[in-house]
């Protein structure tokens, strides 16, 4: 059992995460219907802690891993899961005392705060998706402060609460039990915390995991799961999933610029630090949105996908 946390452990925390997410990224993919079926949850989320992983310093307290990671997740994460990955990592990294090793008391609390942070950054939260799972198990590791500090064993709570949460998705997200099939990125989100716990607490981790129900993909291609579920893939209310890194001019109004990017679509999130940003949305108007953004600084990198090209040529049945 680790009862204290180093920075080594922070650091091989990542890599057994991109492990686990490589593994299971055509289950993620194939998993994928909400926000939209556009099977691409495994390939983002997998794409995002890979990268991030490797570029991690050798050494570091806790605090610094995990800011570093938060900063490269900032410049290469995809997607929607890949983006609320960033938020929660945003909120655990500030919350972490700068020490070169951390209690199970710090690891819980810094926790809640990266499940409060993603959730506060999502103009209309869900239950049945990342946020519910890391609000969920976030007060499972406070729980346990009552019964001990133990890392180790609190970061077991946290994770063992996240897969049951991660259960109930079905029940609270009426597209994904439409179809009932668990969350694509709450999974996601699950087997990043198994990364964590691989290397806090080997000997409590997880080695099997459950057989999951699988979409019935024809059923999606006629009816979409967009906003408005019964959308097929070429009428889906916003079509391009947009996603830009912006480093400000100096004398940016980033109220303002927040206002005005929220105005092009729907699903908006944004992650920043000092002078930089990530914003992903899904819009009608990826142009438009790339060209207004560029009056407020400079464009750093830029993808855009369309998703309703996604869903209707990716055969994964």
């Amino acid at each position: 059992m680790s009862e204290w946390i180093n920075g080594e452990q922070m650091r091989m925390g990542f890599l057994y995460a991109a492990e686990n997410l490589k593994k299971q990224k055509d289950l993620l993919n194939r998993l994928n219907v909400f926000p939209v079926a556009d099977r691409d949850t495994g390939i983002n989320m997998t794409r995002s802690v890979e990268l991030t992983a490797r570029s991690l310093p050798p050494d570091g307290t806790p605090a610094e891993i995990l800011d570093e990671a938060y900063l490269q997740l900032l410049e290469c994460a995809h997607g929607n899961s890949g983006t609320i990955l960033t938020l929660f990592f945003e909120g655990f990294s500030t919350a972490l005392p700068a020490e070169s090793r951390i209690s199970g008391r710090d690891l819980a609390l810094a926790f809640q705060k990266g499940a409060q942070t993603a959730e506060a950054a999502v103009p209309h939260p869900m239950t049945g998706t990342i946020l519910s799972v890391a609000s969920q198990s976030a007060k499972a590791g406070i729980s346990m402060l009552d019964l001990t500090e133990d890392a180790g064993l609190i970061f077991k709570r946290i994770t063992d609460e996240a897969h049951a949460a991660l259960l109930l998705t079905p029940f609270q997200n009426p597209i994904l039990g439409r179809f009932q099939v668990i969350d694509s990125g709450a999974y996601g989100f699950c087997l990043v915390l198994d990364g964590f716990l691989q290397s806090f607490a080997p000997e409590l981790s997880i080695q099997n995991y459950p057989e999951f129900t699988l979409p019935d993909m024809e059923t999606i291609s006629h009816e979409g799961t967009a906003s408005t579920a019964e959308a097929s893939p070429a009428e889906l209310p916003q079509r391009y999933c947009t996603e830009f890194v912006l480093e400000f001019f100096p004398e940016t109004d980033h109220t303002e610029f927040e206002h005005t990017m929220k105005s092009f679509g729907e699903y908006y999130l944004c992650a920043a630090r000092d002078t930089l940003c990530k914003i992903h949305i899904h819009t009608n108007t990826p142009q438009q949105i790339l060209k207004t953004a560029a009056a407020y600084g400079t464009i750093r990198s830029r993808k855009i996908d369309d998703m309703a090209m996604q869903i209707s040529t990716t055969d994964i049945r």
